[in-house]
Formats: structure tokens, C-alpha cells, sequence
């Protein structure tokens, strides 16, 4: 039986809007903090695909006191390790070294100089991952699924950019982007550490304190729904295997159907190993693949998400493959899993949610998710209730409501 994981986690909103997060691990000796604001896909200009995974990738390369050298020299002093990404940062650090970890992860957020050496050089490392994507068919049938299941939609556009557009991006851009976006309303610092969480939260904002600007106004991102029926595009490239994704859109964080469809995705197509019903019949009764899953929850977060399958296969069996997930997709919407397939992906929901918790930097996100999500900080406490509960039937009824095999988007990518 699973014993449920409590955590005391303690909350405060500062004038700003910015709120802030602690969360108690006993008996550590680490400390982590995150920062992730309130950046929507759609704040990125269509015309400037790119710039913000650009800014992101350049936060830790050079602020207002220190140069990317000095940055990367003053965490490695306190042993701590910075990232940037393009909502924040994170910064891990032994709890010893709590305030000056703060202090790092402040100027690697909120004061970034984005020299233009600098920029220009991380701007040639995403140029040459382009192009090794432009050459990978994986990649450039995952960019065409994105684009034909979203459309006009943000998340339709690649998440990297183009080369065309990423080599005309310049440091001012990433400046006026930075000064428009990184605000502090909506946004959440979140901690995690052996201190109290009161004490903690008294760190985090007087480490932020100073962060102010005005609420960023949003353009809210366009409507998106499942399209028209019968698109099935290939991109040949020369290649001995090809690469099938297939789907739909899917559903957000918070829908209600949400852990009915995780439940659904274990016995469809993402359980551990090869349980998985599309694994047991493409890969092992009729050898077309090495690598093949399905599901809809993983993508799911503030916008819709997709529900994908893939395999890489030969390009005999592009079909074969196809007809397969189609199978198997018609059949958990007209027939319950079993039992034993029930048993087994409650058991293994249960059991393993916990290890994805246990780095400090793992628990600062969660309490961002589970404010983020309205999952309630009890959440840990309540989701193997809320999946033991669920049913053979409810996952039947949930698969004919979100899987839509009529309305699949297939594009695959490699040898024809």
C-alpha cells in the first residue's frame, strides 16, 4: 500500500502579484529555487519565432554585474548550479548557501545585459541544432504534426524558430522582449529546502522584493479545434526507416478527464517497458519497430496539448503501422482494459508518481504546477485515491469522447 506523501508547503503574494512558494524537505542539505512567470507561446511576435527560447538561452551570458565568465565563476563558488529558460531560471545550491544562490538566480532573471558576443555566439549553436534538425526526419515529421494539428496557433510554429528568422534576431530584440515580458503578476518564485517555510519565504521576498512592473497584457491565442478530416502528408527524405506521428488535439492540464486519460494513455501506449497495448502488437507480435508509444496527457498544460502516436518503422510497413494504431485505438474506445491491464497501470501510477519528487528542484515545480493547475497542495495526498478509483468503464467512455480516429492527422517523414 502507498503511503501518502505530505508536504508542508507555505504561500505568500506580494504586492506585485508576484507569488511566492516554500517548500519544507526535511533532512537535506540542498536547497532550490525556481522562477516561472507568466510567458505564453503567443507572447512570442509570429514574425520572430524563436526569441524567446533565444532570451532564455541567454540569461546566464552576462548581466548587470557580472560577464557570463563572472556569473558562471560566482555559482561555482557556492557550489551551485544556474540555468535560464524562457519563463525563469532555476538555481540549485547546498542550503548553506541559500542567500547567495538567491542572489545569482535575481541577476540571472531579472538583470540579463544580453551582450551582443555573446548572443551572437549562442545564436550560431542554435543556428547549427537547426540545421541537424532540418537533416533528422524525426524532427522534421514532429514540426509538420505540430503545425498541421495547430495551425495558426503559437504552438504551431517551431519552438526553436527557423534559421532565417533566428539569424536576424538581434540583442535589442532580446532586451525589448525581456523588458515587455519578465514581469512579476502572475508569475511564481518557489523554493525548496530543509528551513522552515516561513523562513524561507521571508528569503524569497526579500530577494524579489525590488521586482515591479506593470501586469503584461496578453493577445489571447486563437481558437484551435480537431480540422477537417483525411490529412495524411509525407516528406520524403533519404532515409532507410520512416518516422510516424499520427493524432489530434488533445486536452489542458485542467480538464476533468485529465487522470481517466492518464490511465487510458498507461494501457494505450505509455506504460513502463513494453506493457502497452500498441508496444505487445506493433513491436512485439509483428516486429515493425523498436521505438512506439501513444498518449494524450504529457502535452497537456495551459493550451491543449496533442494526442500522439508515433513509430519509426520501414517504409513497407508505413501502412501496416498506421492500420495498427488504428486498431488499437478504435478498440480501447469500444472495449474496457481488463482487469489485469487495470491492475497493473494503478499499481504502477501509484507506486512511482513519488520518485519525480525527490530532488528539491522537482519539488519547487510541483508547488508551481499545483498552483499553476488549481491542483490544491494536497494534491500528493489525494491522486492515488483519485486514480485507484477509477474504472475499466470510465476509461472506455473517456476514449470514445477525446480519441477521434476519423479526425487523425497523420505525416511521417523519411524513405518513401
Amino acid at each position: 500500500m502507498t503511503v501518502p506523501l505530505r508536504l508542508s508547503i507555505a504561500e505568500r503574494e506580494l504586492p506585485s502579484g508576484l507569488t511566492l512558494l516554500a517548500v519544507h524537505n526535511p533532512g537535506v542539505q540542498t536547497f532550490a529555487c525556481a522562477v516561472s512567470l507568466d510567458i505564453r507561446a503567443g507572447d512570442e511576435p509570429a514574425e520572430q519565432a524563436g526569441l524567446a527560447h533565444l532570451v532564455g538561452e541567454c540569461l546566464d551570458e552576462g548581466s548587470k554585474h557580472y560577464d557570463s565568465l563572472e556569473l558562471a565563476a560566482a555559482a561555482e563558488s557556492i557550489g551551485a548550479m544556474l540555468d535560464g529558460n524562457q519563463r525563469g531560471g532555476l538555481v540549485m545550491s547546498p542550503a548553506t548557501s541559500q542567500k547567495p544562490a538567491l542572489a545569482l538566480l535575481h541577476e540571472l532573471v531579472l538583470r540579463p545585459e544580453f551582450p551582443g558576443r555573446e548572443v551572437r555566439r549562442v545564436q550560431a549553436e542554435i543556428l547549427t541544432e537547426l540545421k541537424a534538425d532540418d537533416d533528422d526526419p524525426r524532427t522534421v515529421a514532429a514540426r509538420r504534426f505540430r503545425k498541421e494539428v495547430y495551425g495558426d496557433h503559437p504552438l504551431g510554429r517551431p519552438p526553436h524558430g527557423t534559421a532565417k528568422i533566428v539569424s536576424k534576431l538581434r540583442p535589442k530584440d532580446l532586451r525589448d522582449y525581456h523588458d515587455t515580458w519578465f514581469r512579476p503578476a502572475g508569475g511564481y518564485v518557489a523554493a525548496a529546502g530543509p528551513d522552515d517555510p516561513e523562513q524561507m519565504l521571508d528569503r524569497l521576498e526579500k530577494a524579489f522584493r525590488d521586482f515591479r512592473g506593470k501586469p503584461p497584457k496578453h493577445t489571447a491565442a486563437p481558437d484551435v479545434d480537431l480540422g477537417p478530416a483525411g490529412r495524411d502528408a509525407h516528406l520524403p527524405m533519404p532515409r532507410e526507416q520512416v518516422h510516424v506521428f499520427l493524432g489530434h488535439l488533445g486536452i489542458r492540464r485542467t480538464h476533468p478527464d485529465f487522470y481517466v486519460l492518464s490511465v487510458m494513455d498507461h494501457v494505450l501506449g505509455t506504460g513502463p517497458g513494453f506493457t502497452s497495448r500498441v508496444s505487445r502488437k506493433l513491436r512485439d507480435e509483428q516486429g515493425l519497430c523498436y521505438a512506439v508509444s501513444a498518449g494524450m496527457t504529457a502535452s497537456a498544460g495551459e493550451e491543449p496539448g496533442t494526442f500522439t502516436a508515433y513509430i519509426g518503422t520501414s517504409p513497407e510497413h508505413r501502412q501496416k503501422a498506421i492500420d495498427g494504431f488504428l486498431e488499437e485505438i478504435r478498440r480501447i474506445r469500444s472495449e474496457p482494459p481488463t482487469a489485469a491491464e487495470l491492475q497493473d497501470v494503478k499499481d504502477y501510477l501509484t507506486g512511482s508518481f513519488v520518485f519525480g519528487l525527490e530532488r528539491n528542484s522537482n519539488l519547487a515545480a510541483f508547488a508551481i504546477r499545483a498552483r499553476r493547475f488549481g491542483l490544491g497542495f494536497d494534491f500528493l495526498q489525494r491522486y492515488p485515491d483519485i486514480v485507484r478509483s477509477i474504472t475499466a468503464e470510465q476509461v472506455r467512455e473517456t476514449a470514445e469522447r477525446h480519441l477521434h480516429p476519423d479526425r487523425l492527422v497523420v505525416v511521417s517523414a523519411g524513405a518513401s
